[in-house]
């Protein structure tokens, strides 16, 4: 299945103890189901139109970095 993932110029959003933090490691960045998604929570942390990309990738679906109620 595919997901998305935003990658902002400080690194990758992905969850971090209840919250979302960065990584510089793309595979532990946060998986969106939707661009939609992944845009609403690139720009509650500030980032905006051309400050973030939101990058297509392949993932199993048991393998989908993702926080509960997310």
């Amino acid at each position: 299945m595919h997901a998305y993932i935003v990658k902002t110029p400080d690194g990758y959003l992905y969850p971090f103890a209840d919250d979302v933090s960065l990584t510089d490691d793309q595979t532990l960045a946060w998986h969106f189901l939707s661009t939609k998604e992944a845009r609403e929570m690139a720009e509650s942390r500030g980032y905006y139109d051309g400050g973030f990309n939101i990058l297509r990738v392949e993932v199993e679906q048991d393998k989908l970095n993702r926080q509960e109620g997310s």
